[in-house]
């Protein structure tokens, strides 16, 4: 394996061997919220907090732009949905918007190139049903392999045989459905491509709520 280098040129050792599979495949997220309030700091706070309490297995640090997420698959799932859903629930209007970045496989965060043999299967997540509808833009990035389109499309079946699937939009998938259904979607497509492609990433921005959908124009 040769290993890359971390921000700044400084080498950045590879996980070690025993480490926890979504350490060794660098799995992560960057998380903003975004309530449509005037007193949005308290909604964030709190979310976030939430979401803690219920995943209590992601690691989270915050800055002035996003929030990071750093555990397993299904931790950080759980995180988002929580996080999203308490969000909705405390805002005044009802409407909060989340972006989510996620990402597998990265040669910046695993250090080296991990062969094909090594890539970790990881199960579908479980999220219970939030009672929120959601909608969502959505995009998959297989990188580094020359068939980019044949994972998306699949993604997309995927979403369909879920009944998430809303439609394609420029640059984006749409989906909807109840919040958990669309972000179990989103994550699930993304860990499925990392079965095949090594480095994966994912985008989604999440609306729930929105004012637009209810008629109120």
């Amino acid at each position: 394996m040769s290993c890359s280098t971390a921000a700044g040129g400084a080498p950045r050792p590879a996980p070690e061997p025993s480490a926890p599979d979504h350490v060794r495949m660098g799995v992560g997220a960057r998380l903003t919220l975004h309530p449509a309030t005037d007193d949005f700091v308290p909604v964030i706070l709190s979310a976030l907090s939430a979401a803690r309490a219920t995943a209590p297995g992601v690691t989270v640090r915050t800055d002035d732009v996003s929030t990071l997420l750093r555990g397993s698959e299904q931790d950080v799932a759980t995180f988002v949905a929580a996080g999203l859903e308490h969000a909705a629930r405390i805002t005044s209007t009802g409407h909060v918007v989340a972006t989510l970045a996620l990402s597998r496989g990265c040669p910046g965060e695993v250090g080296c190139d991990l062969p094909a043999g090594e890539l970790v299967e990881v199960v579908p997540v479980h999220l219970a049903p939030a009672g929120l509808h959601a909608s969502a833009h959505w995009a998959l990035y297989p990188l580094g392999t020359a068939d980019a389109m044949g994972p998306i499309l699949a993604a997309i079946d995927t979403a369909q045989r879920r009944g998430t699937y809303g439609g394609a939009e420029n640059f984006a998938t749409r989906l909807d459905g109840d919040l958990a259904d669309v972000l179990a979607t989103v994550v699930d497509t993304w860990t499925g491509v990392g079965r095949e492609v090594a480095h994966v990433a994912a985008h989604a921005t999440v609306s729930v709520g929105s004012p637009s959908r209810r008629g109120d124009r």
